[in-house]
């Protein structure tokens, strides 16, 4: 059975992004206008330009890379650059003459939804449209590009003097989806991305392999042109070579940030380099939370019973005064 909508649980939350589950839109008056899109771009940078609306706000990391910025006085034990540098890598992010934030992002997340917010491209237009036309008649609708075979083909050009480009130089997206709840007043989107196979020659591969995306919006801000900003949203994403990656984002009431990285850390806590960290940013009280462990399961099994719980030494599950470090975080004075 085809899902109308790819939605993300997200455990640290304690939270569903609910209104998703089998298409409900068989029914529906409207069409899904899929189509697939194939575009060629000199660059697949994004930075903000002088005499125009700055874009690196709406990109992913962009409050999470100021937010680990100790206060003065403030001890972050050097996580704060630890964690920047994993995201330059992961991200392609170039950071400033300060090392606190970002001058260009460079990765096909936020490239994406750079290109729907700046309504660069009909289909995806047509996508936010329906939403819009959806949520006013009440009857639900859904943009699905697997439902009509298409995918999105995106080809960077510059600097390649008319070669062949190289891998990391055509993004492919074999899903992008919107999905309008009118029941429960939301809208979803979701997306995902699978990198090309690096050329055997390639000593410095792009390092992320895939990623999946996912975010809820309310219908009363929910606009068919410029950029959306989600209420909650979700980023996992594998490295090549930096293990697995969890994001959780909640823009509205508990303003905060969750970023967990499993498999191989790389990162370095009191001289230790633990298998899983979780790094929490809670904006409106301007903290940092970095949670740790090694060798440990999410889940335990009772050897009882045979049933699983939750691993509270795991660093998933490791609440509030079990952290590894705590500091005062700067302030971030408007979220993203």
């Amino acid at each position: 059975m085809r899902h109308s909508c790819i939605f993300a649980t997200v455990p640290l939350f304690a939270l569903t992004l609910a209104g998703c589950g089998p298409d409900d839109s068989s029914d529906s008056n409207f069409i899904n206008p899929a189509t697939s899109v194939a575009l060629t771009f000199e660059s697949f940078d994004i930075q903000n330009e002088d005499g125009l609306p700055p874009v690196l706000p709406q990109t992913i990391f962009y409050d999470f890379y100021r937010g680990v910025e100790p206060a003065d006085g403030e001890d972050d034990e050097g996580i704060a650059t630890q964690l920047r540098e994993r995201l330059n890598t992961l991200m392609g992010l170039t950071p400033s003459n300060d090392g606190t934030r970002y001058t260009s992002a460079r990765n096909p997340m936020d490239f994406l939804q750079h290109v729907i917010s700046s309504n660069q491209v009909d289909s995806f237009n047509r996508g936010r449209r329906l939403m819009r036309d959806s949520m006013n008649s009440g009857d639900p609708a859904t943009y699905n590009t697997p439902d009509k075979n298409a995918q999105i083909h995106f080809t960077e050009t510059g600097g390649n003097n008319g070669t062949e480009p190289e891998p990391d130089q055509i993004w492919v997206y074999p899903l992008l989806d919107w999905t309008s709840n009118p029941q429960l007043n939301k809208i979803f989107r979701s997306f995902q991305f699978i990198a090309r196979a690096p050329d055997q020659n390639d000593s410095s591969p792009s390092e992320i392999a895939s990623a999946f995306w996912s975010g809820r919006f309310a219908n009363e801000s929910f606009s068919v042109s410029g950029y959306n900003r989600p209420e909650f949203a979700s980023l996992s994403f594998t490295g090549r070579s930096l293990g697995h990656g969890e994001l959780f984002q909640e823009f509205i009431r508990n303003k905060s940030d969750m970023l967990t990285f499993l498999d191989t850390s790389g990162i370095t806590v009191d001289g230790q380099e633990p298998d899983c960290i979780r790094v929490r940013v809670d904006y409106e009280a301007a903290e940092v939370r970095v949670f740790t462990s090694s060798g440990e399961d999410p889940t335990i099994e009772d050897d009882e019973t045979g049933e699983t719980s939750p691993n509270p030494a795991h660093c998933g599950n490791q609440q509030n005064g079990s952290e590894a470090i705590f500091y005062q975080s700067v302030t971030i004075d408007e979220r993203q």
